[in-house]
């Protein structure tokens, strides 16, 4: 069975034994941090989800928690008057499939078990909002497809709130 036959895994978490050489998104900003950055941030900064066919890598996101100034936050999240000048959200750093997964919706199923993971952990800590900066105007597409509201201070930042993900799953 060839890598490109093989099933594809669940989602698991980055390590050294995964084969990062062959992935190409199409996007050399998502290819290169996967393969120079993302083990070296694994558990410091981020955390890193892989799906593989074998052992070589198809897809991934990242993962990190953060905060943004109330300011920054689209006029839907602003309303409630409790909220702290700092909040805490979520990030999606960065969401990718391979080439030659292309069609088979590994991108929106990687979104899905990503914000799945995120909601369960606000359930331990506070998290108000996902909050996601898309590389270019094409993964600003993909995002706004995914109900992510745009940031109106910052180009092509976008924010899902908690209570969405809650509604939608």
């Amino acid at each position: 069975m060839t890598p490109i036959e093989a099933p594809l895994s669940a989602p698991a978490r980055l390590t050294a034994t995964h084969d990062l050489s062959r992935f190409n998104s199409g996007t050399p900003a998502l290819d290169d941090w996967l393969r120079n950055h993302a083990l070296a941030s694994e558990g410091r900064s981020a955390r890193t989800y892989v799906v593989c066919r074998g052992h070589v890598v198809v897809g991934y996101y990242c993962i990190a928690t953060g905060s943004v100034e109330r300011r920054a936050l689209p006029p839907k999240l602003k309303r409630d008057r409790g909220l702290p000048h700092q909040i805490p959200v979520a990030i999606i750093g960065r969401l990718a499939r391979d080439g030659s997964c292309k069609g088979i919706g590994l991108g929106p199923d990687l979104l899905q078990i990503a914000l799945v993971r995120i909601l369960s952990a606000s359930r331990i800590v506070g998290v108000r909002a996902v909050l996601v900066h898309a590389v270019d105007d094409k993964a600003a597409a993909f995002w706004k497809a995914h109900d992510f509201i745009e940031c109106p201070i910052g180009s092509r930042t976008f924010f899902l709130p908690v209570e969405t993900i809650q509604q939608a799953l």
